[in-house]
């Protein structure tokens, strides 16, 4: 699938607000890929399709993670986790995407995880900065992101504040997101690579 083709795609599903933010992400990727040495079309690629089951039926999305055996903790969640991974069978499956590194910025785009690709931790990022987000705190970082040359503590600071927040609220913290912080928490010696 092609830039154009996936624009279309999601142009034609998700709600204007909702297709605004996409593209936002996939600019905002391609910008960091250009600061990161990232791969600009893969990012654009994932950006624009990461949002695609964002309102897709709860009862489908749950048939999908069973289906297709993903992480049955999936099951605990809504449509805010489960959207990312149930997206990224679907463009594999339906659409024909078959690059691994979209298909997992697209699957882990809300989460992180440990061990992220580069692709991954582009459009992670880019969903959280992207220029619509007006976050608390979201221009520190922003700054973070484009000033302070680490992806990995940019994806550290964002994993720490989604963690607080949902706690904060008494939201279940998916394993996946758990994994990210610590992964990426600069508070020990591992040496780790943009």
């Amino acid at each position: 699938m092609n830039i154009n083709q996936a624009v279309e795609l999601v142009k034609e599903k998700l709600p204007k607000k909702r297709f605004d933010h996409s593209v936002r992400v996939a600019e905002t990727a391609v910008k960091l890929a250009e600061i990161y040495d990232g791969d600009k079309s893969k990012a654009e690629l994932a950006g624009i399709l990461h949002d695609y089951s964002k309102y897709d039926d709860l009862g489908k999305m749950y048939q999908i993670v069973t289906k297709h055996e993903l992480d049955s903790n999936l099951l605990s969640y809504g449509s805010e986790i489960l959207h990312g991974p149930v997206c990224a069978v679907i463009m594999k499956e339906h659409y024909g995407v078959d690059d691994e590194e979209v298909l997992l910025a697209i699957k882990n785009h809300t989460t992180g995880r440990a061990h992220m690709t580069k692709t991954e931790k582009l459009v992670f990022i880019a969903d959280y900065i992207e220029p619509g987000r007006q976050t608390p705190g979201v221009e520190e970082i922003r700054d973070l992101a484009y000033n302070q040359g680490s992806l990995d503590k940019t994806i550290y600071e964002i994993s720490k504040r989604t963690v607080l927040y949902l706690i904060n609220k008494d939201i279940n913290v998916y394993d996946a997101t758990i994994a990210c912080l610590n992964y990426y928490n600069y508070s020990d010696e591992r040496v780790k690579d943009d």
